[in-house]
């Protein structure tokens, strides 16, 4: 039995293309209709671990305190830390049409809120409100999340400030088990900005 070349560059090329791991977004032929919420927080994390900052964190579980700090340095622990932020993306073909838009401008210096409202009961986030400064830059993210069901209870409210804070606060409740209730408070330590 002969060995081919076309059979081996064939395979070296499925070989290639099968352990290649870029991920595209689908091709709509459509413009993202929101804000690109996961590029922004994805380009926030760099940020982060590009300025080094010692950040102050606190946790809260069912009335429990822990205090520590981090370097943000560590992007492994910026990633966890933002990663319910970067879930979420509105720009997903199931959600293309599941939200109504407001946008409030205030003439005299020029800010801007843009406020995302869910036009169904269980859509995930219930609502998004951003404040961006007079050059578009959004400098405040706030995320209202609500699933409820008989068996079932689930709230998330999310705050991210631009450069100040990041706050987390998550409400779980099953049926029969005891609710849990878990904050988490970031901050840039001393006069140090995020």
């Amino acid at each position: 039995m002969r060995n081919h070349p076309a059979f081996y560059l064939l395979a070296s090329l499925l070989a290639f293309t099968a352990c290649s791991n870029i991920t595209q977004k689908p091709v709509t032929g459509q413009p993202d209709k929101y804000i690109d919420l996961p590029g922004y927080f994805k380009s926030e994390e760099k940020l982060l671990v590009q300025s080094g900052s010692t950040m102050e964190k606190r946790v809260l579980l069912n009335g429990q305190s822990t205090e520590a700090t981090f370097d943000s340095k560590d992007s492994n622990a910026v990633q966890h830390l933002l990663k319910p932020f970067l879930d979420i993306d509105l720009n997903k073909p199931s959600l293309r049409d599941a939200y109504d838009t407001t946008s409030l401008t205030d003439p005299f210096s020029g800010r801007k809120s843009v406020i995302y409202k869910s036009k169904g009961e269980q859509t995930s986030p219930e609502e998004i409100t951003m404040e961006l400064d007079k050059n578009g830059t959004i400098q405040q993210v706030t995320v209202q999340s609500y699933t409820s069901n008989m068996v079932y209870e689930y709230r998330q409210h999310l705050i991210y400030q631009r450069g100040k804070s990041i706050l987390i606060n998550t409400y779980q409740k099953i049926a029969f088990l005891s609710p849990k209730e878990l904050e988490i408070s970031v901050k840039a330590a001393g006069k140090n900005q995020l």
